[in-house]
């Protein structure tokens, strides 16, 4: 029996304001419960009390055209439960591809769009939370897994246990921060490439420790530097016979020397020595410094003549002894060509100031939420498929009220 009329009101304390029922078997004899048109909302439904004001609904483009749409002051506005699949599903964008056998509280799913959008003018965007597991997972298969921008302040904040010390002398505002006060703030690992990349056109990677039996750098293997390496005091530890490790310092010099040592014996008083022809390749041959030790009775020993392949070392006055004697060759760096003596240096990191004071919470104003806002909506429009405009105009919309339903 078909049954028509411009509108249907259920009243009374009956459970149901509309059932379409199955049959004896419980199995549902209508392929749709119920099919609704309207210029608005299809459906519009709200929990609680029925008394003004019912929720928020209606309030923005997005709502005021849904084929759904629930409000509530106290309660939740939408709902939708599974328990062997989605719970929720919305979609962007016709016949996306979708994987098979998802299972999900709320699945959102498009195809060149963003399948979940999150948004709010103060509070977090999207929030995910779990006892055990991952909070947020993030795949994907050839874009990035986490892409995060922030105007002002941190792009991804990470923080293990709780929340470790600031860095001094400087902001404590990045790109990436990680912090923790028993764990690592930050690490990053690979089998075959870089675990961590630092560069800059200022400071590529920046460590730094308040305390002086602590280290602002660890290495454990091998350490390679392409370019010039400054320090303070620079030591060599090595092991000793008791077990122990123990501190030998290195020699310094205002110029960049080469040096090599060797031995020799004079015969009849004279002997020539030719340079190494590796250690001759690196150093300046037409500059080089000669230092003897004779290792035996002999008269003394000078360097006659000294030339790029080698020396000539004889026996003060004459002599003719066949003593042995050790050398030590010093060389400038062939390498180096430019070169000051007790060159200044800067010490001084060049980072940005340190604040005197914990920065205060920025609130923004409403020009800088507005052009926030136009740049959403503006990268929305880029990622939006072009599509031919229809034609003719659509009504605007009505907002409903309970006031206008009981006219």
């Amino acid at each position: 029996m078909g049954t028509s009329d411009d509108s249907f009101r259920a009243e009374g304390p009956g459970l149901f304001g509309f059932l379409t029922d199955s049959d004896d078997d419980n199995v549902p004899v209508k392929a749709f419960g119920s099919v609704n048109y309207a210029l608005n909302v299809g459906v519009l439904g709200f929990p609680g009390v029925a008394a003004d004001p019912e929720g928020p609904i209606q309030q923005n483009g997005y709502s005021q055209r849904a084929g759904v749409e629930g409000g509530s002051v106290d309660f939740t506005g939408t709902a939708g439960v599974s328990l062997n699949r989605v719970g929720v599903y919305g979609q962007v964008e016709d016949q996306p591809q979708v994987p098979r056998e998802l299972r999900a509280g709320v699945l959102g799913v498009a195809s060149t769009q963003p399948g979940v959008i999150g948004f709010s003018r103060e509070g977090d965007g999207a929030q995910g939370a779990s006892f055990t597991g991952t909070a947020f997972r993030a795949v994907s298969f050839f874009g990035p897994g986490v892409d995060s921008i922030s105007g002002a302040l941190n792009g991804v904040s990470g923080i293990s246990g709780t929340q470790g010390p600031a860095v001094q002398n400087t902001s404590n505002i990045a790109g990436v921060r990680g912090t923790s006060d028993g764990a690592n703030g930050v690490i990053g690992t690979s089998n075959r490439s870089i675990g961590v990349v630092g560069f800059s056109n200022n400071v590529g990677v920046f460590g730094q420790s308040t305390n002086p039996a602590s280290f602002a750098g660890l290495f454990a293997g091998n350490v390679q530097v392409t370019g010039t390496f400054s320090a303070a005091v620079k030591n060599a530890v090595v092991p000793f016979p008791d077990g122990s490790a123990r501190v030998l310092h290195c020699m310094e010099s205002p110029e960049h020397w080469f040096e090599d040592f060797g031995t020799a014996r004079l015969r009849r008083g004279r002997a020539v020595v030719r340079l190494d022809a590796d250690f001759a390749k690196v150093i300046k041959r037409g500059d080089y410094r000669v230092f003897l030790t004779p290792e035996g009775d002999c008269r003394g020993l000078y360097v006659r003549r000294k030339s790029a392949a080698g020396f000539e070392v004889r026996e003060l006055m004459g002599g003719e002894s066949a003593v042995a004697f050790s050398y030590r060759i010093v060389g400038r760096r062939r390498d180096i060509t430019r070169h000051r003596r007790f060159a200044k240096i800067d010490t001084h990191l060049p980072l940005p100031p340190a604040a005197t004071r914990a920065p205060r919470p920025r609130k923004p104003t409403a020009a800088a939420l507005r052009a926030f806002i136009a740049g959403l909506e503006r990268e929305a429009r880029e990622r939006a498929p072009k599509r031919a405009p229809k034609a003719g105009r659509s009504r605007a919309p009505t907002r409903w009220s309970r006031r206008a339903a009981k006219q």
